[in-house]
């Protein structure tokens, strides 16, 4: 038997069973708008800039580690001929974008310099390589990557950074070969 609704002086006994669903529903909501408020926050401010920095750090190392590769693959000054092409493994992308590592002269020497969309991204680096050594060429992150060193014969001695999508594949004449020394 429903209990009569008759007044407005106070509580029915028909209301109560709707009061715990109606403070549940509350406590939910206030949970809900809890988690939003935290995600929005952590997505519009801190994640980005966490991510960002990431990418710099990432696009520094990625720079030394593309210069240690060129001058490991230049050989001592006593090689009298070589002809030696390396491969370079690089991130396909940084702070999710694809980027370019071009070799050419900066500031008085050989230098690699990585060249990203995102201008705070990037840099510069001398390599420590011989005076005779003349260094060119660029790779993009988002095919195979290689080094080839050609030199001899009292030439000087030619590094040229290339990729599978920018030049034609180089003859490697069966790997990294030295001949003779001085």
């Amino acid at each position: 038997m429903i209990p009569n609704r008759v007044g407005r002086t106070g509580p029915q006994p028909a209301d109560r069973g709707l009061s715990p669903v109606v403070g549940k529903t509350l406590e939910l909501g206030v949970g809900v708008l809890f988690v939003a408020l935290l995600t929005a926050t952590l997505f519009g401010g801190v994640a980005p800039d966490y991510r960002a920095s990431v990418g710099t750090e990432l696009g520094d190392r990625t720079l030394v580690a593309a210069a240690e590769r060129t001058e490991a693959a230049v050989p001592s000054g006593d090689a009298l001929r070589v002809d030696r092409r390396v491969a370079v493994r690089l991130p396909e992308t940084i702070h999710g974008d694809p980027y370019r590592i071009v070799a050419g002269r900066a500031d008085g020497g050989p230098a690699l310099t990585l060249r990203h969309p995102d201008g705070r991204i990037g840099g510069r680096l001398l390599l420590d390589v011989p005076g005779d050594v003349a260094v060119g060429g660029a790779v993009t992150s988002t095919s195979p990557s290689w080094i080839r060193v050609v030199g001899g014969d009292g030439g000087g001695t030619r590094v040229t950074l290339g990729d599978d999508a920018s030049e034609p594949r180089a003859p490697t004449g069966g790997g990294a070969t030295t001949e003779g020394t001085k």
